[in-house]
């Protein structure tokens, strides 16, 4: 597949009158059991309706970003491992803002997030921690997009290990990929976004590409236009206090009965999945640590992504 960026000399796009709602929503960010959600797994996304696998979707997959949890992080923990054979549950604990506890939360685990005990790597199974990061996006899909369409709102929700990292050439986890976007001068539902299974990751994570202006395809500038105004968009990013879609596959471990206060450790906003860490510290005092891709020279860039299909 050829690295190349459709920033370099662009012909159709591009922000005239300022950056869309989205866009700007997230310039400084750091019931949904009804809405159909399309969830990436082991290589394969999903297509899941009222709960149930409704169908597969194939790879790369091609949307539009029509709504993005404002966040950065979200976060959800689970006291009981994931079993598929028990009745779908609520989170025990939840956060939207990835800062403290959500106010309708039953049984929060801390007042702060940062300092929660399942917070701290080695909480949960296999090293990890027992409360997980995720973060929810809401999608159309251009490839059903018609005349006739005005375009289905799809929920993706989006692992850790899809969040976080810097990426490399043009393809970018989610939160490096949303900065890169804006850092051209992009909103972020102006443009066709590419979703592919990081193959470096045995496939159990998902990377993030722009293809394709909207304005290039006036048919999908309207349901876009229509969707990022839709009450389904607020819907479908934020974690709600309902029950985990039948046929979910993720693992959610289930925490210590105890924690030594001393085990606490503080993270960062973006953690490294394969730290390890020997001797619990403190975090030390440092800037959030930005991707350096939107800053290489969009000049030394290929422009013709049509050229590369032909």
């Amino acid at each position: 597949m050829s690295e190349v960026s459709i920033f370099k000399n662009r012909e159709v796009s591009v922000v005239k009158s300022g950056p869309s709602e989205l866009t700007k929503s997230l310039m400084g960010a750091g019931s949904s059991s009804s809405l159909s959600r399309i969830s990436p797994r082991n290589g394969i996304f999903f297509r899941i309706a009222k709960g149930d696998i409704a169908g597969k979707l194939k790879a790369p997959l091609r949307v539009v970003l029509v709504g993005v949890a404002p966040a950065r992080t979200q976060r959800t923990f689970y006291m009981e491992a994931y079993d598929p054979s028990a009745k779908p549950t609520p989170p025990d604990c939840s956060s939207n803002d990835g800062i403290k506890p959500d106010a309708n939360v039953k049984a929060p685990q801390s007042k702060s997030c940062e300092l929660c005990p399942q917070n701290i790597k080695g909480s949960g199974q296999g090293g990890t921690r027992a409360c997980a990061f995720k973060r929810r996006v809401a999608v159309v899909l251009p490839d059903e997009v018609d005349t006739n369409n005005h375009g289905h709102i799809y929920q993706i929700e989006v692992a850790s290990k899809s969040i976080f990292g810097k990426g490399s050439g043009q393809v970018f986890p989610l939160n490096a990929y949303i900065d890169y976007i804006i850092a051209n001068g992009e909103n972020v539902d102006g443009v066709i976004t590419e979703i592919s299974f990081n193959e470096d990751n045995n496939n159990q994570s998902v990377l993030f590409r722009a293809v394709d202006f909207v304005a290039a395809h006036p048919e999908l500038q309207d349901v876009v236009a229509t969707a990022v105004n839709s009450p389904d968009i607020t819907r479908a990013i934020t974690l709600s206090v309902g029950a985990v879609d039948k046929g979910e596959a993720e693992e959610f471990a289930p925490a210590p009965k105890a924690v030594a206060a001393k085990a606490i450790v503080h993270v960062a906003d973006e953690p490294d999945e394969e730290e390890v860490v020997s001797e619990p510290v403190k975090r030390a005092s440092k800037k959030p640590e930005v991707s350096s891709a939107p800053k290489k020279s969009l000049a030394d860039v290929v422009s013709a992504w049509s050229d590369d299909s032909e």
